[in-house]
């Protein structure tokens, strides 16, 4: 698990890198279906933030709130920074994943594998799995292909 751990955090140190290179002329354009590239930010910081929340809930005993509907979440997340400068944006993605981050490094490893929803196979475990895939898998790929204007070749 702590492997995981370690590749998430990578993972998400090479994301922070590209968002460091990444001109600001472009991070408002449109990097996929109707996202910019701080609208990608945002939703990773809807996810960060919510998943940091549900390990403090394990963390207490408590039962954690169920996202419900994904696409109304990711909505939700990156309408409630549309607003926000790039640089604010920018420091809750850092503050986010620093506490999803601190969150795991804090929760007992008896907790790891212990599904927290009754009939759904969520368990910390999985929400880092499913994290790890969320950055490495799609959006850090498609914001790399973004910001070198591959994406601009292949349309053109």
């Amino acid at each position: 698990m702590e492997e995981r751990l370690m590749d998430f955090g990578e993972v998400r140190a090479e994301f922070l890198e590209v968002l460091r290179g990444s001109p600001a002329a472009r991070r408002n354009e449109i990097l996929f279906g109707e996202w910019s590239l701080k609208d990608v930010v945002a939703h990773l910081i809807g996810w960060d933030a919510y998943f940091a929340d549900i390990l403090a809930s394990l963390k207490a005993g408590k039962e954690p709130p169920y996202w419900g509907n994904i696409s109304k979440f990711n909505e939700a997340s990156v309408q409630r920074r549309r607003s926000a400068s790039w640089e604010v944006v920018h420091d809750e993605f850092v503050v986010a994943g620093d506490e999803f981050l601190l969150r795991y490094a804090q929760l007992s490893p008896n907790l790891w594998h212990v599904r927290f929803w009754k009939g759904k196979p969520y368990t910390p475990a999985k929400i880092l799995d499913v994290n790890l895939h969320h950055y490495a898998k799609s959006h850090l790929p498609q914001v790399k292909k973004h910001l070198s204007g591959t994406d601009l070749k292949e349309k053109g």
